[in-house]
């Protein structure tokens, strides 16, 4: 079965959430995205019903994007078209072919490079208003997911005595919305930021079986996450007028899992978390939605090394931290729960991190090849958010320094720790140092944090 055409066919805004609805050929799907605490007539009376109808059509265009994982020829954009304009169509491009490369990889996929987006009878919008947020100039909305880098990079605005509210989000792919929510707001309780904020999303296309029943050759969906939540959390800046948005993504997720000699391109799993898509975003919104809107990782400068190091001074937190995305707050069998453990016993106490997964995963049988791609010994690393493979050999070297064992470390030991043309020391420096010039951090929040990292 081919899939010709994927279309927005319907756009709608509730007083609490967006409703949108697609379709691929004769297939429907929707996406509703719920706001907590924000009135969608209020945010209407303060700034102009175009200029939220405007940021809830990128919405729609980028959160279709999940779509494009059953190979369509066409993207049918017409529903929201005269609310974008040709320079939307430019940056879909770009962070669609930086997002699917690895899409492209699992299904062996060289002739394709993504949907022709038409929009017969509409014409596109052009640039029109660039708005600008009202209010606080001092009080950054950062996101959290549950992981380690969210309460690391909370943690460092708390020292640097800069304010902060909080965003969080579920999402139906990964379980109930109220236990995703609970298990980000035990963790928020260690942060305190000054106002927290809850988006809940419910998608049919990921939920269900679909792709494994009508497309069983199909690797899965590929999902934009943290580009499409940019945009999504527009609306709390709005609303709440904040002009800053700050997330955790860490330096490693610049680097790809392997170089795909077919097409001559990179194949990055975190690139849209990095800073590349960082940079395109930034400016596309700046210059396109909301001029005083500034999107920044905190993390940039550093990679998962130092980070494991920072979490490492806050051990009431270990038992808070989820990063899993298979089953939370650990399933204990996918690449991300490994890589975690890892990094978690090359800093904590061996009881401490045994008191929260109650299992020595260097031991499983399952995780053993995953760790074996984690320290390049596989065409590639785990198509998972993890660190370099140095990285991952740095910790399991620290980790036999402790005393540990395990079949993982058994592997690394013969495998990896013999080649004595290694220099761990050099390894160590690049992967230990702070990197103050390769980040879009404000300048006034750099000058506060950075003798944090």
């Amino acid at each position: 079965m081919k899939i010709d055409t994927i279309k927005i066919q319907e756009l709608n805004i509730y007083e609490h959430h967006i409703e949108i609805n697609y379709g691929a050929d004769r297939f429907k799907f929707t996406t509703k995205i719920f706001y907590h605490d924000i009135y969608f007539s209020e945010l209407k009376e303060k700034y102009h019903e175009s200029t939220i109808n405007k940021i809830a059509a990128y919405i729609a265009l980028f959160e279709g994007m999940k779509l494009c994982s059953l190979f369509p020829k066409y993207y049918d954009i017409s529903a929201v078209a005269n609310y974008l304009d040709s320079e939307a169509i430019k940056l879909f491009t770009k962070i669609y072919e930086g997002v699917f490369a690895q899409h492209w990889y699992e299904n062996n996929t060289t002739d394709y490079k993504g949907p022709e987006l038409i929009h017969p009878g509409v014409n596109l919008g052009d640039t029109g208003v660039v708005n600008s947020i009202r209010g606080h100039d001092n009080i950054i909305l950062t996101g959290c997911g549950g992981g380690k880098d969210s309460i690391v990079a909370m943690k460092m605005l708390q020292k640097a005595d800069i304010s902060f509210a909080s965003m969080q989000y579920s999402h139906s792919v990964y379980g109930k919305a109220d236990i995703q929510h609970n298990l980000i707001s035990g963790l928020l309780e260690e942060a305190q930021p000054v106002k927290s904020h809850k988006i809940s999303i419910y998608d049919d296309f990921n939920d269900y079986p679909f792709l494994k029943l009508y497309f069983p050759e199909n690797s899965g969906i590929t999902v934009p996450e943290t580009p499409v939540s940019i945009f999504e959390s527009l609306f709390l800046a709005l609303y709440w007028e904040y002009k800053y948005l700050c997330l955790a993504h860490e330096k490693s997720a610049n680097t790809g899992n392997l170089f795909w000699q077919k097409l001559g391109r990179e194949v990055n799993h975190q690139w849209g978390k990095g800073y590349e898509a960082e940079k395109e975003l930034n400016i596309f919104i700046q210059n396109h939605l909301l001029s005083n809107f500034t999107y920044f990782s905190l993390l940039q400068p550093i990679y998962d090394f130092r980070i494991f190091q920072k979490v490492a001074q806050y051990p009431e937190v270990l038992p808070l931290i989820h990063s899993c995305n298979i089953n939370k707050p650990w399933c204990k069998k996918c690449a991300k729960c490994a890589y975690v453990w890892l990094g978690l016993m090359s800093v904590f106490s061996p009881e401490s991190v045994n008191a929260v997964f109650k299992s020595n995963l260097f031991d499983d049988d399952d995780l053993l090849p995953i760790f074996e791609q984690m320290i390049g010994l596989s065409e590639h690393t785990p198509f998972e958010c993890i660190g370099e493979i140095d990285e991952s050999r740095l910790f399991m070297k620290r980790c036999l320094e402790k005393g540990l064992s395990g079949a993982a470390l058994d592997i690394f030991s013969q495998n990896v720790l013999s080649d004595s043309s290694i220099d761990w020391q050099n390894i160590e420096q690049k992967y230990n140092h702070v990197y103050g010039d390769e980040h879009a951090i404000p300048e006034w929040v750099f000058e506060r944090v950075k003798e944090l990292l």
